[in-house]
C-alpha cells in the first residue's frame, strides 16, 4: 500500500482572514464584548508567570466556554460560517490538492469542534481537524485547556494523530503563517506561507 499524501493547513489567517477564536467566544457566550473583562488580569500575580496572552486566553476560555457541550460549539462553528471570511486562492490550492487525491488536515490552535462546525457550513473537503483539546467534566467542558496546539505542539499532535491511527502517510505540502508556523511547515516537503492573503514559497 502506498504512502497517504499529506496536505496541512493552518486555519486562523491562513485559511481564513480573521482569527476565529474571537468569534467563538463571543458566539457562545453572547458577549458582544469580551476584552474590558481581561484588563483586571494586570494586578494578578500569574500574569506574569505565565504571560499576558496566555492568561487572557485563560480567563475567556474559562467564562465563556465552561458548561458547553461539543454539539455546542460545533453549532456556533455553523453560525460562525456566516461571518467570516476564507481566503480564497488559498481554499482553491486546498480544493485542487483535494481533487489531486492528498488527504487535506487542518491544524490550529483553535477548539478542534468549534473549526468542524466551521468546515461541515463551508463543505470543505478537510479530512481531519487537529486542534487545541479542551478539558471535559460530565460531558460538558470545563473552560479549561491542555497545551494549545500551536508551534513545535502541532508538530507533536500530527505524530501522536500518526501513530495511533497507523497511518503511513508522507507530509507533501504544508500551509501557514510565520513565524509560528514554522515547525509545522518544517515537516513537508514544499511548504507556503500566507501573509495578506497571498502565498509565498517558504521551502
Amino acid at each position: 500500500m502506498s504512502d497517504v499524501k499529506l496536505a496541512l493547513f493552518d486555519f486562523d489567517e491562513t485559511l481564513i482572514k480573521e482569527n476565529s477564536l474571537a468569534t467563538l467566544f463571543k458566539e457562545v457566550s453572547g458577549k458582544k464584548f469580551l476584552f474590558p473583562d481581561v484588563l483586571t488580569l494586570v494586578l494578578k500575580p500569574d500574569t506574569y508567570i505565565k504571560g499576558i496572552n496566555f492568561s487572557i486566553k485563560r480567563r475567556l476560555y474559562k467564562g465563556c466556554l465552561s458548561g458547553v457541550n461539543e454539539k455546542d460549539i460545533f453549532s456556533a462553528g455553523k453560525v460562525s460560517a456566516e461571518i467570516l471570511t476564507p481566503i480564497t486562492n488559498v481554499t482553491e490550492k486546498m480544493h485542487e490538492l483535494h481533487n489531486q487525491k492528498y488527504k487535506i488536515w487542518i491544524i490550529t490552535a483553535t477548539p478542534t469542534f468549534f473549526v468542524k462546525g466551521i468546515i461541515n457550513k463551508w463543505k470543505w473537503p478537510v479530512e481531519r481537524v487537529i486542534g487545541t483539546e479542551l478539558y471535559k467534566d460530565g460531558g460538558v467542558y470545563t473552560g479549561d485547556f491542555g497545551e494549545e496546539c500551536m508551534r513545535e505542539e502541532k508538530v507533536r499532535r500530527i505524530k501522536v494523530e500518526l501513530k495511533k491511527e497507523k497511518i503511513k502517510a508522507t507530509i507533501e505540502i504544508a500551509y501557514g503563517n510565520l513565524p509560528v508556523d514554522i515547525p509545522m511547515m518544517s515537516l513537508a516537503l514544499k511548504s507556503y506561507s500566507v501573509k495578506n492573503e497571498k502565498i509565498f514559497i517558504f521551502n
